[in-house]
């Protein structure tokens, strides 16, 4: 349940921030084609963080380096609070990039551990729903604020609250683990 929990967390940090990346940046001054730039890099990075990703997973187990990947994706969103320029844009996307790299990465392994391979299929059938639900939530949860708002200060706020959530179910999820195993 610490598994579904995280994902009802991050995943609409996931897409909320993914989907509103643009026209924030858009919104901040940043030109069109600039954006479209930062979201590729974003896109880039997140193929490579994959990659490392899987080797701190093998380094630190997969809940932990999972706890990175949302605590990354959490100051990533912190950082697009920030952005006022090209150089802080593409930060943002690199730190917020590697996380999606984690998460995607680690998320799936984090299940086969937890329930074994034999069971992953029956386990992802009912997990998966709250998944889609939650990545059908964030890019909402942006909008309706931004409307509200005029900007999408507090849906990135909001955000970068929820990656924290997710980063300490994980580390929680970890000591479950740990308790299991004595």
């Amino acid at each position: 349940w610490l598994l579904v929990a995280f994902s009802a967390f991050i995943y609409p940090v996931q897409a909320g921030v993914s989907l509103h990346q643009a026209p924030h940046l858009i919104d901040r001054g940043i030109s069109m084609g600039l954006a479209a730039t930062v979201v590729s890099v974003f896109s880039l990075v997140s193929a490579v963080a994959g990659l490392v990703f899987g080797q701190l997973e093998a380094r630190f187990g997969a809940l932990r380096s999972l706890a990175g990947a949302a605590l990354l994706m959490s100051i990533g969103a912190g950082i697009m609070l920030m952005v006022c320029d090209v150089s802080t844009a593409f930060l943002a996307a690199c730190v917020f990039g590697a996380g999606i790299g984690g998460l995607l990465t680690l998320l799936p392994v984090a299940w086969a551990n937890s329930f074994g391979r034999q069971n992953l299929g029956a386990i992802r059938g009912i997990t998966l729903p709250v998944q889609i639900i939650a990545q059908a939530a964030g890019p909402l949860i942006s909008g309706n604020l931004f409307d509200v708002t005029g900007d999408y200060h507090a849906s990135l706020t909001l955000f970068a609250f929820f990656g924290i959530c997710a980063s300490i179910l994980a580390l929680v999820a970890v000591r479950q683990s740990a308790l299991k195993t004595r």
